[in-house]
């Protein structure tokens, strides 16, 4: 009997032990998303205007991304994408919304109708549907402390936001009664200061980064002696442009070149300043070697605050800097320092990353538009080719409904507002910057595209948009694919000429030496 319990006593000490073992190798994994931060937004990947030496150590310890993508040219249906594993074309979760949000059995139609427009926008959800299971539910089920702080955009209604989405712990998410956009960068941006979730000590001139860093360094400290997971989700560098006080000055003496504005290049040093708190603490707590730290942003650069030259377009455009995001992962236990990927890699392929990371069976069915990429981050592998598709079937100031295919280095761009010019076609091997449209030499190859396009959209069951029955043929074109092209150069165009007036070389003439 003794002999019995005896052996009972070590078989289960035996079994916790191996259980503890087995969460401590377990990595933890924080995920730090910009809000609107451009491809070119940081040091390591050109910038000599902003200063970003937190992200560019990151990005020197670890892995370079320097083709990474959202999976949509703004930022609801990218965050969407990031945790659902899935291109908003599948979830109907493809754009921006004004006002509250809305269940997800709701579809609306947003945005220009009027007699010039060709087609209606397509329809869209407001909110990232309750059947996806996101990386928070996985992660939580799988004993990881879990965490989400700040912006959220996938839901701003009971029951779809994150702390009912899968994470432990939610704060700094906006709420309904904040309207569903960001309103500035301090506590009192917000007609009240409860417009922000779970942050009762929150103060009218608290600087929301700083706050948010914070909640997150609480955080990791709570929990070193089990795996965690964090999002770190800033507001930074969303408009409006809003910089803590005297941080913009030194930036008004420096040298400028293509980027120059000095409020701008302050919130981009806050967040780089989160950054490097974020580094410190896992240093000091430790942790740094088995943590896998992810830096980027939800879309491309607004052209209107920063420069993405060369890259065509920003923030709304289905050009390149649209969808061009920063990306660094840091991983001691995996990931060499100074590696760097040239692999096209999106959105959607978070998710599976952090479940193969976890040593969690992926689950293709749910992240059913991305790949793991732990063969490349550890040196073991190449991702296999795919298309990627970008759906925005919707209009912005910058551009009418559209769809982008992008496959064996052809890009494909489909406009549904302009029959007339309805594709560009470019070579992004030979054509990086998107300056030679090549759709009227290689109709052959457009058609392919297209036919493949519509293939991919129909196994999605996207949305499209629709014929406008208001159209007037006689009323002058709105949002066409000419709009789209008048917008891009013409900032283009500035921007170079402010890089000649400055005798500064362009990228372009530096990879041509």
């Amino acid at each position: 009997m003794r002999f019995t319990l005896f052996f009972n006593a070590l078989m289960l000490a035996t079994v916790v032990e191996l259980h503890s073992a087995d969460a401590l190798q377990k990595p933890n994994i924080v995920f730090i998303l910009a809000d609107d931060l451009g491809w070119k937004d940081v040091g390591y990947a050109g910038s000599s205007f902003y200063r970003t030496p937190n992200i560019d150590r990151l990005a020197r310890d670890g892995m370079q991304f320097s083709r990474a993508y959202s999976a949509a040219c703004v930022c609801s249906p990218s965050r969407g994408a990031i945790y659902s594993g899935k291109n908003p074309a599948r979830t109907k979760q493809t754009c921006v919304f004004p006002g509250p949000g809305a269940p997800d059995d709701v579809l609306q139609r947003l945005g220009q109708s009027g007699a010039g427009c060709q087609t209606l926008a397509g329809l869209q959800r407001k909110s990232l549907p309750r059947s996806e299971r996101t990386f928070g539910d996985v992660l939580t089920e799988a004993g990881y402390a879990t965490a989400f702080f700040g912006k959220w955009h996938c839901g701003e209604i009971p029951g779809y936001e994150p702390d009912e989405r899968g994470w432990q712990v939610a704060k700094g998410y906006r709420v309904a009664k904040a309207g569903g956009a960001t309103k500035g960068h301090w506590g009192d941006s917000y007609p009240s200061l409860d417009c922000l979730a779970n942050l009762p000590d929150l103060k009218p001139r608290d600087y929301l980064a700083d706050v948010l860093t914070e909640e997150a360094v609480s955080f990791i400290r709570a929990n070193t002696n089990r795996p965690f997971h964090l999002v770190l989700s800033h507001y930074l560098v969303h408009m409006p442009l809003q910089a803590k006080p005297g941080m913009a000055e030194s930036y008004r003496q420096a040298t400028v070149a293509d980027q120059r504005n000095p409020v701008y290049a302050a919130m981009i040093e806050s967040l780089d300043q989160s950054v490097g708190r974020i580094l410190q603490t896992l240093h000091e707590t430790g942790l740094d070697e088995n943590t896998l730290v992810v830096f980027t942003s939800d879309n491309g650069g607004l052209s209107s605050a920063t420069s993405n030259y060369p890259l065509m377009g920003g923030k709304s455009f289905p050009f390149e800097a649209g969808m061009r995001v920063p990306l660094v992962m840091r991983w001691p236990a995996r990931i060499k320092p100074g590696s760097a990927c040239d692999e096209r890699v999106i959105g959607m392929d978070f998710y599976p990353t952090f479940l193969d990371a976890a040593g969690l069976p992926v689950l293709p069915r749910q992240h059913a538009d991305g790949v793991s990429l732990l063969p490349v981050m550890s040196g073991a592998g190449h991702l296999a080719a795919r298309p990627l598709v970008f759906h925005f079937p919707h209009y912005t100031h910058a551009t009418g409904p559209n769809s982008v295919l992008t496959e064996d280095n052809w890009k494909l761009i489909r406009f549904y507002n302009d029959s007339a010019g309805r594709f560009l076609l470019y070579n992004l091997a030979a054509d990086p910057y998107e300056l030679k449209d090549r759709s009227a030499e290689q109709p052959d190859k457009v058609r392919a595209m297209d036919d493949r396009l519509s293939n991919l959209l129909k196994e999605m069951q996207a949305q499209l948009p629709v014929p406008n029955p208001d159209y007037d043929a006689t009323r002058p074109a709105v949002l066409t694919r000419q709009t789209a092209l008048d917008m891009a150069g013409k900032k283009r165009r500035l921007e170079e000429s402010q890089l000649r007036s400055l005798a500064t070389p362009s990228i372009e003439r530096k990879q041509d030496q």
